[in-house]
């Protein structure tokens, strides 16, 4: 093997000449309530919450989101769970303020179809930009749809769901190598969104997906240590959502609150005034880096 290393004078040289040059890292922009969500090429970002917190309906409000507001931004959509035909229909709900289950069933009113229709026209513009996988879900399928489709964004839902190598491997063998995989997927340049299952929590009352914390991402350490940002979903009431940030490697950690509409799959900004946890909840523990 040859031995390969990066001396601090070459590296101070080429930092310091990128700093002088002045040119911004990429970041893309998304609006609120996920403008805090800092989203670039070469970043891991995990997501995990019990089931129905609302994952997938914010990964895909992020994603559709992200591609208005980024020209430039192609997204390749892993889902395991649904066919793109019903992650459409949650997308069209959202924009159009449309009940999901009136599209679901058929069951729309003349003025329903016609928000829908306006809906539809207002995703052509980035619906060449964004790609669905479909089977077979694994990450080596992921990597060549990504490269073929010329992904910046992938997002990933569920990551428990997805196989690596031959998938004979024992599951918690398959998410360190999984793990592995995101990172490099990430180093190679793309922006990696991971909805992840998370355990459940003991207490004196039985199992409960209350108290999650940095630990609660289930299958293995290694995905909490390779995220490079990690939240929590974290009901509350009155559709209070908040997206508790367990770690963040480059920042400052800080929760994103908000109010999820199941109805529509439509997270908003929270109420003004919510801005987190109850005070008397107990304090979390929270890695910055």
């Amino acid at each position: 093997m040859t031995p390969a290393f990066t001396t601090a004078g070459d590296l101070f040289g080429s930092w310091l000449a990128d700093m002088e040059g002045g040119k911004k890292p990429a970041r893309f922009a998304l609006p609120e309530p996920f403008a805090g969500l800092d989203v670039r090429p070469g970043r891991v970002l995990m997501f995990g919450g019990a089931p129905g917190s609302g994952k997938t309906a914010a990964l895909l409000q992020l994603g559709t989101d992200l591609l208005r507001l980024n020209d430039a931004a192609r997204l390749l959509v892993a889902n395991v769970e649904m066919a793109p035909a019903l992650l459409g229909e949650r997308i069209v709900s959202r924009l159009s303020g449309v009940p999901l289950t009136a599209l679901t069933d058929r069951t729309l009113t003349l003025d329903q179809l016609a928000r829908v229709r306006t809906a539809v026209g207002a995703l052509r513009p980035i619906a060449g930009r964004l790609a669905f996988l479909q089977p077979p879900f694994a990450l080596e399928h992921v990597a060549a749809a990504g490269t073929a489709f010329g992904a910046g964004v992938l997002m990933l839902d569920y990551v428990q769901r997805f196989t690596v190598g031959d998938g004979r491997q024992e599951k918690r063998d398959q998410l360190e190598a999984a793990a592995t995989v995101l990172r490099r997927f990430a180093d190679a340049g793309a922006a990696v969104l991971v909805a992840s299952a998370v355990a459940r929590q003991k207490s004196n009352h039985g199992s409960t997906y209350t108290g999650l914390n940095l630990a609660s991402f289930r299958g293995s350490s290694e995905l909490e240590y390779g995220a490079d940002s990690a939240y929590l979903f974290a009901p509350g009431d009155g559709g209070v959502v908040t997206l508790a940030c367990e770690k963040n490697r480059y920042a400052a950690v800080a929760d994103i609150v908000t109010r999820f509409d199941p109805t529509t799959q439509r997270f908003e900004p929270a109420p003004a005034g919510l801005t987190g946890f109850d005070r008397a909840a107990p304090a979390r523990r929270r890695k910055g880096g």
